[in-house]
């Protein structure tokens, strides 16, 4: 298997910028007959061509090819031609070159690579489809993977069929620089993932990554619907995860992030929550636990809790506010509840509103 360290990518990079661009502009990739001025057969060539703020604009077609956007600020997207836009990348019969990331130094196999510091990279309306491929052992299988302290927006993507025992991610941008970084994941349909849909991340305090990850469908993922260790927002997403295994979303130790507005369905745990989160207006339905704390300070207010096998909201015994929401149709309304605890919530069909035990 080929092997890239993530440096050189880098440098190649900074070297692609450093050259006598003619100017930043529009590129076509596709067989000809999608537009009438498209010089290149693959993505990776046109990306490589591309001066520093091009668009790179990508005709619909099947990519077999590892794509690697470094060193350039860059915007990629597919278009529509005739009948379709649908642009599929996906894995070369050579296979996927590896990298580490800096955060957690885990290999991991990227089949979209984006690395910069220089400015954001933007991609949009692209299909990343792994189908078929294990990179084996102790390898992350990653959809779209964006390299500390890499800005940018990804809309409208579809990431699916990632399958490597349990090593894969969707997914995954990091920022473990001392400068501010951000990235949105919006619009985005994540699907038939075995580990993780979304993956975020920022190993400073306070996060230096603001993730905004909006009205995105994240279905049949094993493990994490959205984890977020950084700061930002999770908001009008749907997640379906494992009802056996799976968690809709978790906001870790060292997230700053809200998470408002989504609709969380089939899982262990709705929502994890690791730190003084704001957790508002969810829905979910379902579940064995709604939402389970792991922390103190949190705010859980107007959410909607629909059939829990165990608890609507398992406190764990630690504190926060607790205001105005509606539990309906679980086998215990609040669960492990300390002796301070005071809020006002409506419980219809539940036999055992509340236990302590702390």
């Amino acid at each position: 298997m080929k092997r890239f360290n993530v440096l050189f990518l880098l440098t190649i990079g900074l070297v692609l910028v450093a050259q006598p661009a003619l100017f930043a502009g529009t590129y076509y990739v596709g067989n000809g007959t999608c537009h009438s001025t498209s010089p290149y057969t693959t993505i990776s060539a046109a990306v490589a061509a591309a001066p520093a703020g091009s668009t790179v604009e990508v005709c619909p077609g099947t990519y077999a090819e590892q794509v690697y956007i470094v060193g350039k600020p860059l915007t990629l997207k597919g278009i529509t031609d005739g009948n379709s836009n649908q642009v599929v990348i996906t894995v070369p019969s050579t296979g996927l070159g590896t990298t580490n990331d800096l955060l957690l130094d885990e290999t991991l196999a990227p089949q979209v690579f984006v690395g910069t510091n220089a400015g954001p990279v933007n991609i949009s309306n692209i299909t990343v489809d792994g189908t078929g491929y294990s990179p084996g052992p102790n390898v992350w299988l990653i959809g779209i993977y964006y390299f500390s302290g890499t800005p940018g927006t990804i809309d409208e993507v579809t990431v699916r069929n990632l399958s490597n025992s349990g090593y894969t991610t969707g997914i995954w941008a990091e920022n473990g620089g001392s400068e501010n970084e951000s990235v949105t994941i919006e619009n985005s349909s994540i699907h038939n993932v075995d580990q993780n849909g979304v993956f975020v991340l920022s190993n400073q305090t306070p996060p230096t990554l603001t993730a905004t990850i909006k009205g995105n469908n994240v279905a049949a993922v094993s493990t994490y619907g959205i984890y977020s260790d950084a700061a930002g927002s999770i908001t009008g997403n749907v997640v379906t995860a494992s009802l056996t295994a799976g968690v809709g979303i978790f906001v870790d130790v060292n997230s700053t992030t809200s998470v408002e507005s989504n609709t969380i369905t089939n899982t262990v745990t709705g929502i994890l929550v690791g730190a003084a989160n704001v957790v508002k207006s969810n829905l979910f339905d379902n579940s064995f636990d709604g939402i389970f704390l792991l922390a103190n300070g949190a705010t859980i207010e107007s959410n909607k809790i629909t059939n829990s096998s165990n608890a609507a909201i398992d406190f764990y015994c630690y504190t926060g506010t607790f205001t105005s929401n509606t539990i309906n149709d679980a086998s215990v309304g609040l669960n492990r509840v300390p002796a301070s605890f005071s809020g006002s919530n409506t419980f219809d069909n539940v036999p055992t509103i509340k236990t302590g035990g702390c």
